[in-house]
């Protein structure tokens, strides 16, 4: 085995390699270049309290993440870089307490899984989603990706006359994918972020199909893999919390030299589309399985939430240059679930993109976020937070849980 692969699994599991001094060469770090600026007042990773709305209105665009340019220069090797979207706290789960059948009404429920399945439509058809980023496979495309991308191009197109065989295909790939799903327990099985995105993504969309679908043996079978599911996004989440640089991922495998080594600026961007894709999966993945569960049990206790960018542009930059652009002139609207009904008085309905809109209105309520966004004016907050109090801690205001996932 080689050393590279070796070392690469030590430090996964946080074991200290100690290496001798190295020549000064091109990449190496200056003293004082690696720095990174956050213009964030770390209290912004703490729920937000809605008893006080004035504290809302007073907050000011000082307390947003703010990205120094500098630090795209700086970003060599595998140094641990301390950024908004990696730190300790920006990969913290936010506990939901349990939920019933009664608190989510199946429009809702419709209306989430149905933009849900457009968007698997929507990646077979462009290769990219709100969830999917366009630059994610665009040099590593692993092999469980591409079949469920064949698998999901086979059911979008499917008609009563192939529906039982495009089942068994669909059936065939979530088999194959689990059964030899890694749980990198072993240096021959290790893998990467990158590879463990990979495999949440294509068992989430195949949980998607089989559990909604409403063939019978399909939603049997996707029952059996709500645990895989469920401990693969744990794994994925807790080892991406440990990788220092995961940029590198997005455009070569750690076994492997890369033929060109990739720009600072660009590392940056692709790190935080790869932070940005499990943090936004995890999310689309536990509301799938939650979900189908309160549907099934009557209640579920929720996975939790993580911090997402809720800026429209953001994840649609076309570029490097313009994501470091947007990240060091506006807020990036960097949330908590719970924090996310602050955007109606921090930003305009055009300023919060797809994803944000959509989470927004699993955990508010569809008819209520549609007629807050008609309004969207600060003086619209007041309503919107006592509903987002109702409905996470019931009317007593705390005694009775009351969340969406």
């Amino acid at each position: 085995m080689s050393t590279l692969r070796v070392l690469q699994y030590l430090l996964s599991r946080g074991i200290e390699c100690t290496y001798p001094p190295t020549k000064p060469g091109s990449f190496n770090l200056l003293e004082g270049e690696n720095t990174f600026s956050v213009e964030r007042d770390i209290s912004i990773f703490t729920p937000l309290s809605f008893s006080d709305l004035s504290d809302l209105e007073k907050e000011t665009d000082a307390g947003l993440p703010v990205l120094d340019l500098a630090l795209a220069n700086s970003i060599v090797g595998a140094q641990s870089v301390p950024t908004w979207f990696t730190s300790s706290e920006a990969w913290s789960v936010s506990p939901y307490p349990t939920v019933t059948a009664a608190e989510l009404p199946i429009s809702d429920i419709k209306h989430h899984i149905r933009n849900i399945l457009e968007w698997l439509k929507q990646w077979v058809a462009t290769g990219s989603n709100p969830f999917i980023h366009k630059r994610l496979y665009q040099t590593r495309f692993p092999q469980c990706i591409q079949d469920a991308y064949m698998a999901l191009s086979c059911y979008f197109s499917k008609t009563d006359l192939n529906e039982q065989t495009v089942f068994r295909i669909i059936e065939d790939r979530v088999k194959r994918l689990v059964d030899g799903g890694l749980t990198g327990s072993s240096l021959e099985n290790f893998l990467d972020t990158h590879e463990q995105l990979a495999r949440v993504q294509a068992l989430a969309m195949y949980q998607t199909i089989c559990l909604y679908d409403g063939d019978i043996r399909l939603r049997y079978l996707a029952e059996g893999y709500i645990p895989v599911l469920k401990s693969w996004i744990q794994e994925m989440v807790v080892h991406a919390s440990q990788i220092p640089c995961l940029g590198r991922m997005v455009v070569s495998s750690p076994y492997e030299n890369a033929a060109i080594e990739p720009s600072g600026e660009n590392l940056l961007w692709y790190s935080w589309i790869l932070a940005e894709g499990i943090r936004r999966t995890s999310m689309i993945a536990a509301s799938v399985q939650s979900i189908y569960m309160i549907q099934r049990d009557g209640t579920v206790t929720c996975q939790g939430s993580m911090m997402f960018t809720t800026r429209q542009g953001a994840w649609d930059a076309g570029s490097a240059y313009a994501w470091h652009k947007m990240c060091s002139e506006v807020n990036v609207g960097f949330l908590q679930l719970t924090e996310t009904p602050k955007l109606f008085t921090k930003a305009a309905p055009d300023d919060v993109d797809e994803f944000a809109k959509m989470m927004l209105s699993i955990t508010c309520g569809v008819n209520r976020i549609s007629s807050m966004l008609e309004l969207w004016t600060p003086s619209s907050v007041e309503a919107l937070c006592q509903l987002h109090v109702e409905r996470t801690y019931g009317s007593d205001g705390g005694l009775t849980p009351m969340v969406s996932p």
